[in-house]
């Protein structure tokens, strides 16, 4: 994992787990335009559930959101098309998650929980 994103995991961490009760699960991120040189936009596919304790829910929502990554700076772009509406997946097997995720790009992050419930099933894409 790089430095961006690592920044982009704690960017995440921050915005949709504060409480600890969130796991993610998978996440991809690939350039989508960059009419922007210096801030270029990404669609981040994230892969999520959530958790009580040590117990993960056996299902996952899945979104995609989109950011912007600058020199110093990662932050969140066009949220009014992302932020308000459903997720894209919503309470779908967790060892379907990370070929959802792959679909977008290759994940730089994948919890070990996602990785062996993919395997179980057979369906490991990444």
């Amino acid at each position: 994992m790089n430095n961006q994103q690592k920044q982009l995991l704690m960017l995440l961490e921050s915005t949709f787990n504060p409480q600890d009760d969130v796991h993610f699960l998978a996440i991809a991120e690939t350039q989508v335009q960059a009419h922007d040189k210096e801030r270029p936009v990404h669609q981040v596919r994230v892969a999520l559930t959530f958790k009580e304790g040590d117990t993960i829910n056996p299902y996952y929502d899945g979104t995609d959101l989109f950011i912007t990554i600058g020199d110093n700076c990662i932050q969140f772009t066009s949220e009014e098309d992302w932020a308000d509406g459903p997720p894209a997946i919503e309470g779908s097997p967790i060892e379907l998650a990370l070929g959802w995720v792959s679909e977008l790009a290759s994940p730089f992050f994948v919890s070990l929980h996602a990785k062996e419930a993919a395997e179980r099933k057979g369906t490991t894409s990444a």
